[in-house]
Parts: C-alpha cells; structure tokens; sequence
C-alpha cells in the first residue's frame, strides 16, 4: 500500500477539509491501494480540530493538525510558520513512508519547496494548484503586484509548478494562465479534477421537497433558492434585483441559506423582506432545503481569478435536479453547461436590464424543467465517483 500526504493550510470558518476533500479520498481509496494522510495548518481551535479529526477517522484518514502562528500580525505569523515547520513535514514523510506528497496551493507548496531543495527529494509530488490563489488575493485580499508577498508567493508558485511531477486545478482556463507562465513544455503534466458531493445526499427527492416546502410555509409560490456565503464576490444586489422584478409580476419566495446571516439583514430592502426566508443550516441539511425550490443562484464576480474556480454550489443544485442562473466566465462552467438547457448563463458585461427579458423567459419555463434529467445529467461532472476517478486518473500517470 502506498501512503499519499495532502498537506493544506485553512482558516477555522472553511470547512472544505471534511466537506469536499476528505469524501474524495475515502471514495478513491475503494479503488486504490492508497492510504490518505493529512496535516492540516490551521488556526482554528482544539473543538474544531477535533471534529474535523472524527471525521477524518471515520472515513480512514490519518489527520494531525499544525497550528499557524497569527503573531506579531498575521503576515509575518504565516511566513514564521512556514520557515518554521518544514522539518515537522519530512519528520514526518520519512516516520510514516509516504511515496506521494500533495501539497495543496501556495504556503505548503512553500514548505515541501524547502524540503525537497535541503533534505532531498521523495517519490512523486502532485501539486494542487487549486485555482488561481495569488490572483485571488489580487482580485480580493488587496495583494499587490510587486510587492514582496506577492513575489515570493509566484516564484513560490513557479518553482512548484516547474518541479511537481503532476499538477491538478480546478479549470482547464486555470492551466492555460500557469502553461502562459511556465512554458508550453510543462503542458502534459497538468490535469483538471472535479470537486464532487455525495449523490446519495444531494439528490433530487419529492418527499423532501413537500415536507421542506411545509416547514417553510411555501405553497405555490415560485422559490428561488440560494446556498453559501455572501460577500462583494457573491452577487447579492444582482441576485436580489432579479428576484424583485419576478416577484413583482409573480408570486415568489426567495430562500436563503448562509452562515452570513447579519449581511443579508443589512443588505435586503425594506420592501423584499417580507417575501426573503433567511436560514443557517448544517451543511447536511442543505439538500433537504434545496428541494424546495424553483431555481438556484450561482452567481459570482467573474473576475481574472474566477477562470480557475469550480465552484461547489453548482454541483449541489444540479444534482438536486434544480435549473440555475449562473455566472458566464467562471471557471469551465460555460463549457459544462452547454449540456444543461435547463440553465441561465448570466453575462456580467451585459448588465441585468438587458438581459431581463431572456431571464423572465427562462424562468417561465424552469417550473416545467426535467429535474431527473438534470440529476442525472449532473453525475458526470459533480458526483463523488465521477471526481474520484479524475484524481485516479492523475495517480495512475505519475
């Protein structure tokens, strides 16, 4: 059995360790003779780390956490750490055997950087290049061009790049920006794997969409759906406006499911409130609330960084059977939904007036959308297996 290390760096509000990588690994290893190891970098605290760490046992993954310095000021707290705990990594490459090290995005590429140049190499590396995490901070975080964080992090970057044996991203446009950087001749190396759910979990079902549509005091109304966090990136006016001028006409309910529960308070007008259900829900019951509705928002500020996401909603809602308003020039999004009728590419260069009319039309004809066709449509592209296999596919080849 060969041992394979992910080694990743999260703050305590994500959640993508239990939620997306862990299933992957535990649905790859029905396959292959592959035990999964990870060490996490985190600042979150001792109830958090140990839940995330009953999960990792429940699905056959060795986890241990590291904690990341957050002083003197965050910037030089993460750099500390980073310098600090390359030797805690080949400690423990070397104690546990691993022949494969899977360092996810740009502060563990950083760390496994150093090993590899000052204790010698080990067997394969594969690196999760994610999406475009630098550019993102660009877009987002307010890292500047030319600064120092920004240099060290793309030559970081370049040099991980150039030297993993294998790299995964989320886009095939995400490829294309690092080919642009590295050279065509590191083209082969590269590969796209798919972030999936369970579709035992996000599937669609009647019984769930009638008793949630009870609880929520939904009768005929036409509901739009919308699940995750909300932020300047998240679309929320465009979301909001869409749905006023529907239920302006119409009679519609929009439901909300977020963590960012005091944001959406602040930013829905006096008069849409009324007809606005805002929840926080646990991550397992997400699908049971998506059943309930019409259609779902996947909306996103498609900005450079955005050519490298896959973003996980997508997944959810299709595989609920739910048609979506999405975001045009957002990852590979527009190439996978040309196989989806059912959805509504919204162009953001356009703005909403003019496309106000293609959207009234498209949402006439949602109510009467296929959802088996749909959910079954979406297995090829979000479920569990079918984003396991891509990862296989990488570790056959390497």
């Amino acid at each position: 059995m060969k041992n394979l290390l992910f080694i990743t760096w999260d703050g305590p509000q994500t959640s993508y360790m239990e939620g997306l990588f862990m299933p992957i690994f535990q649905e790859i290893a029905k396959n292959e003779d592959l035990k999964f190891h990870v060490l996490q970098f985190t600042w979150a605290d001792e109830k958090k780390i140990n839940q995330t760490k009953n999960v990792a046992e429940k699905m056959g993954i060795q986890y241990s956490a590291f904690p990341i310095i957050r002083k003197p000021n965050v910037s030089f707290g993460s750099l500390l750490t980073v310098f600090t705990s390359s030797n805690k990594i080949k400690k423990y490459i070397e104690k546990n055997r691993i022949d494969i090290v899977m360092p996810r995005s740009t502060f563990p590429a950083m760390m496994v950087n150093q090993i590899k140049s000052s204790f010698g190499g080990f067997r394969r590396i594969i690196f999760d290049a994610d999406g475009l995490p630098i550019e993102e901070r660009i877009d987002f975080a307010g890292l500047k061009k030319g600064s120092f964080q920004y240099k060290l992090m793309k030559a970081t970057e370049t040099k991980m790049l150039k030297n993993a044996d294998a790299v995964i991203t989320r886009s095939q446009k995400a490829i294309d920006v690092h080919i642009q950087n590295i050279g065509e001749q590191h083209r082969n190396k590269f590969s796209v794997v798919l972030n999936g759910r369970d579709k035992n979990k996000f599937t669609k079902d009647d019984s769930s969409r009638t008793l949630a549509r009870e609880e929520l005091g939904i009768a005929s109304e036409f509901l739009f759906v919308y699940a995750g966090s909300l932020g300047p990136q998240y679309c929320f006016p465009e979301m909001l406006e869409i749905f006023k001028k529907h239920s302006d006409k119409n009679n519609s309910k929009f439901l909300i499911l977020t963590g960012n529960i005091e944001f959406a308070k602040q930013n829905i007008p006096i008069e849409l409130q009324s007809n606005i259900i805002l929840k926080s829900v646990k991550s397992d019951e997400v699908p049971f609330y998506l059943n309930a509705g019409d259609v779902a928002f996947a909306l996103r500020q498609p900005s450079f960084s955005m050519q490298g996401v896959a973003p996980i909603k997508l997944g959810e809602y299709l595989l609920c059977g739910l048609p979506v308003i999405a975001s045009k020039g957002i990852g590979d999004t527009d190439d996978i939904l040309k196989n989806f009728q059912e959805c509504f590419l919204y162009d953001h260069s356009l703005g909403l007036d003019i496309q106000a009319e293609s959207i009234n039309h498209f949402l006439e004809k949602a109510i009467f959308a296929d959802k088996n066709n749909i959910a079954v449509k979406a297995q090829d592209y979000f479920s569990l297996e079918a984003s396991a296999e891509s990862y296989q596919i990488v570790l056959r080849n390497i």
